[in-house]
């Protein structure tokens, strides 16, 4: 006799994606994008859980960021409960792009010195662009930076620029792109041992945790 496997309910994928929610809630790290501008404040009410750009709106002052590429200037810390998390930094090309998955900086690792909320930036002076032939000066973009918890929670958050000739960008104030000697970073998929099996499976590892976050996500949609 065969045996035949159906699929849980939708009420049952509910349930246990509020199960699933309540644990990628229950600690959080919160970011902060310092420059270019971030679209507002979205360190309260739990916004950077909401897919791209954590529920802000465009908004209408953009930052002036070169047509090479330029600065990001991130505080990783406001929360507790996170001594490392993953980093993704992204761009979507358009006044209001609604895919943002162009890649400006691969994943990586940063470590905290504590669980607990710590003080600190990392900086990054001048990030290059993905090659696309047709950026020119006067386009707009939108940067968007995604943290990965331990937890596997995914919090974003976005900052909307026009591209404009290198030296006439908005100024970064001086002594923000500075990076905390409190936070260590680390490739993900560097290894001095075993480097095929463990990369691999730390791969593994970090893909599934954000699948089950967006998987969430949708189901309560």
């Amino acid at each position: 006799m065969s045996r035949q496997f159906l699929l849980p309910a939708r009420s049952t994928l509910v349930a246990i994606t509020l199960l699933l929610f309540t644990w990628l809630h229950s600690v959080s790290a919160h970011a902060q994008i310092v420059y270019p501008a971030w679209r507002g404040n979205t360190l309260r009410d739990e916004m950077q859980w909401e897919f791209p750009c954590a529920g802000q709106a465009l908004t209408t002052n953009r930052t002036k960021w070169p047509v090479d590429g330029g600065a990001l200037s991130v505080i990783p810390g406001w929360n507790s409960g996170h001594p490392t998390s993953f980093f993704y930094v992204n761009i979507g090309f358009g006044t209001d792009p609604k895919v943002i998955d162009n890649v400006v900086k691969t994943v990586f690792q940063i470590t905290a010195p504590s669980r607990d909320p710590f003080p600190g930036q990392f900086c990054f002076a001048d990030l290059s662009l993905p090659a696309n032939d047709s950026i020119q000066v006067g386009n707009n973009a939108t940067i968007q930076v995604i943290q990965i918890a331990m937890n596997g929670a995914s919090l974003y958050n976005c900052a909307d620029i026009t591209f404009v000739e290198r030296g006439q960008e908005d100024p970064m104030p001086e002594g923000m792109c500075t990076n905390s000697s409190t936070i260590s970073f680390n490739s993900v998929f560097a290894t001095t041992s075993d480097g095929l099996h463990t990369a691999g499976t730390r791969t593994g590892i970090i893909s599934l945790l954000f699948a089950l976050s967006v998987l969430a996500q949708w189901i309560l949609i």
